[in-house]
């Protein structure tokens, strides 16, 4: 089983795409389909739409429309953020954050953790 990934603009860099698309996610990249600068709540919507899981590391900003998607009862395919650390060196690089997607794909496919209409702080999956 593969994960469905969105890059928000934030994490739109093409070896991140390159390293996920190599160990097997389907990647879709804001430049690729056009909607590169689109507000955080259209990528959500856009998202919603196509099945994808979106990956930010704009986490207060997409944890606040995963919210208010809760209380409107709107669902979405599931938003995976990357927390920036107050230490820098602690910060996820590349490497990381395809790990802890790999982690965190294991570990939905193995024991059904889920992923849709949830918000996942992929720190946690180091």
């Amino acid at each position: 089983m593969s994960l469905s990934i969105y890059l928000d603009d934030c994490v739109d860099d093409d070896h991140l795409i390159a390293a996920l698309q190599k160990e097997g996610f389907e990647v879709l990249s804001p430049r690729r389909v056009g909607t590169m600068g689109w507000s955080d709540k259209a990528h959500l919507e856009f998202c919603a739409q196509q099945g994808f899981v979106i990956l930010t590391a704009n986490a207060d900003d997409f944890h606040d429309l995963h919210e208010e998607w809760q209380k409107q009862g709107k669902r979405h395919a599931g938003i995976v953020a990357i927390c920036r650390e107050k230490d820098v060196r602690k910060h996820m690089r590349i490497k990381d954050i395809v790990s802890a997607l790999k982690k965190l794909l294991n570990a939905h496919c193995q024991s059904g953790l889920p992923i849709t209409n949830e918000f996942i702080v992929l720190n946690h999956w180091r």
